[in-house]
């Protein structure tokens, strides 16, 4: 399988848990045989980088300055350089008939790039929720929370399938979410054996969605 995995940090980017899980789930995709192109926002080592096999593709804001460090905004202006980015490794791919079959997205702020790459291109997308703005912002909704949660609301309906890594997690999804999103939510726990096995089946299952 071919896989596009969407992500705001890799490293040597480290803002928290994420980059080092997606670090390693690339890495090991790869060992298991399957091809990774990994697709990162960082504005400090924009590039190209082959490691150990996995295709990672660094891009930087083309916007630098932002009023009173609005994430949001922030995140709105990067997700144009990733479609572009990620359009250009879809677009070359397949010219050497070696097509993307899904992509993988991480968290919210992914989420805007991977519905354009869906309908620009009727490639399916995994999310992973790793957490929920619910949670970040303790319910307390201001007009930037309500603007995420939409976002990571939008992620949930798009996608074809959801990831969490808790059964917990599964539950605050649907409380948030709504029922009718249960079925396509996959407990994956990295910490436990066979988990990236796991992660291939929910693939699988989101290829299938086609």
């Amino acid at each position: 399988m071919r896989v596009l995995i969407l992500t705001w940090e890799y490293p040597p980017k480290r803002l928290g848990e994420i980059s080092d899980h997606v670090y390693t789930l690339s890495q090991e995709l790869v060992k298991r045989g399957h091809e990774v192109e990994v697709l990162a926002e960082d504005d400090l080592k924009p590039g190209f980088e082959d490691m150990a096999g996995v295709k990672v593709h660094r891009v930087a804001n083309p916007v630098k300055t932002h009023p009173m460090g609005n994430i949001l905004t922030f995140v709105m202006t990067a997700s144009v350089r990733m479609e572009q980015e990620a359009a250009d490794i879809i677009y070359d791919d397949r010219r050497i008939e070696n097509k993307i079959d899904l992509i993988h997205t991480h968290e919210w702020l992914t989420v805007p790039t991977a519905i354009s790459l869906k309908h620009a291109f009727s490639l399916q997308f995994v999310l992973t929720l790793h957490s929920l703005e619910g949670h970040r912002c303790g319910d307390a909704f201001g007009p930037l929370s309500i603007a995420i949660k939409e976002i990571e609301e939008m992620g949930v309906q798009e996608s074809a399938r959801v990831i969490v890594n808790t059964e917990w997690m599964k539950r605050e999804t649907i409380r948030y979410y709504g029922k009718k999103y249960g079925r396509k939510i996959s407990v994956v726990q990295p910490t436990k054996k066979g988990w990236v096995s796991k992660i291939v089946s929910v693939y699988e299952k989101g290829v299938r969605a086609n």
